[in-house]
């Protein structure tokens, strides 16, 4: 039976790129922008499968995450650029929104979202392509808000040839598209383009477009049998009903909780109380009364038969010693 597949990308890119490149197994990716291990992760989906890559991720909270996360993976914590040095960082914590690029980070600064600088590492596509040696990349996948084209101008396409190149073609937080800055650079790498979502472009070698278009002729659909990640954006109002729910549970079992000790509390001050002990004879009375009360209704009752008479019987004494 056909596992359904747990999409954990933003958008469906894994699905996307799993359509294309499922039948490969224990593939190679390069994930640009990486960020959490498992919220809006392109990777994950292929890593639960035994695929194994390349993390690239600047902010030092979400490299370890990776690291935490990925056991095997590769996790480099610097940016990529088109060069080897080191650049400036603007992070916006717990959020997708850290740039290298101050135009962009303005923006966010002006609506209030708080942020600090950090200076961090670069490294190239191509010095990444020297660490993986002869190892094929199947996908790989470029999330760097506005800073596309430096990341494409360190690449060498004779040294490092995926089979399929995402790259995030909007700009950050926007739907204006981006990719006329950039888009040039892969067409040189004779790479085509097979796929827009409205937030990325796919772009395949030219010599495995035939093979991997017919995978992007739809956009993703019912007949996927697609789930998705408890962390998804769509599910954002479903997880928030579901965790208010799980406060007001956990608040009743509380006070479930305490009333029942405090009942528990007052019983054993009732059977420590004076007037307990000195009501005991009365009660052991009326227990024997009402024995006989009932010894006489079932002598009413018709005639039983020898097993039930001394099923009874048996049920009688064990009630009596109880109470003896």
């Amino acid at each position: 039976m056909k596992t359904a597949f747990k999409s954990y990308a933003q958008n469906f890119e894994d699905l996307m790129l799993y359509r294309a490149l499922g039948h490969v197994e224990r593939g190679c990716y390069i994930d640009i922008g990486a960020q959490h291990p498992e919220v809006d992760s392109v990777s994950k989906a292929f890593f639960d499968r035994g695929w194994q890559g390349v993390h690239v991720e600047p902010v030092p909270h979400y490299a370890d995450l990776l690291r935490k996360g990925r056991p095997g993976d590769r996790v480099i914590e610097a940016a990529v650029s088109n060069c080897v040095g080191y650049t400036k960082l603007i992070v916006f914590p717990d959020t997708g929104l850290s740039t290298t690029v101050p135009q962009i980070a303005a923006g966010h600064v002006d609506l209030g979202v708080p942020a600090l600088e950090l200076d961090v590492p670069t490294v190239t596509l191509a010095s990444i392509a020297e660490e993986l040696g002869d190892a094929e990349v199947h996908w790989l996948k470029i999330d760097v808000e506005g800073f596309e084209k430096e990341v494409l101008q360190g690449w060498d396409p004779a040294t490092l040839r995926p089979w399929l190149v995402v790259v995030e073609s909007t700009l950050p937080n926007s739907t204006q598209s981006s990719h006329s800055e950039w888009e040039e650079l892969l067409a040189k790498a004779d790479y085509v383009h097979v796929y827009a979502d409205g937030l990325n472009r796919f772009y395949a070698t030219v010599e495995r477009a035939e093979q991997l278009k017919p995978a992007f002729a739809l956009p993703p659909n019912v007949f996927d049998d697609v789930q998705l990640s408890k962390h998804s954006f769509m599910c954002r109002e479903l997880c928030q009903e579901l965790q208010e729910q799980q406060v007001e549970l956990a608040a009743r079992y509380e006070s479930a909780q305490l009333q029942l000790e405090q009942a528990d509390v007052r019983h054993q001050a009732m059977l420590k109380s004076l007037s307990w002990r000195i009501t005991s004879p009365l009660r052991k009375a009326l227990h024997l009364l009402s024995f006989a009360a009932r010894k006489r209704e079932a002598a009413a009752q018709p005639q039983l038969s020898p097993g039930t008479r001394g099923w009874l019987a048996k049920m009688e004494a064990i009630e009596e010693k109880r109470h003896s």
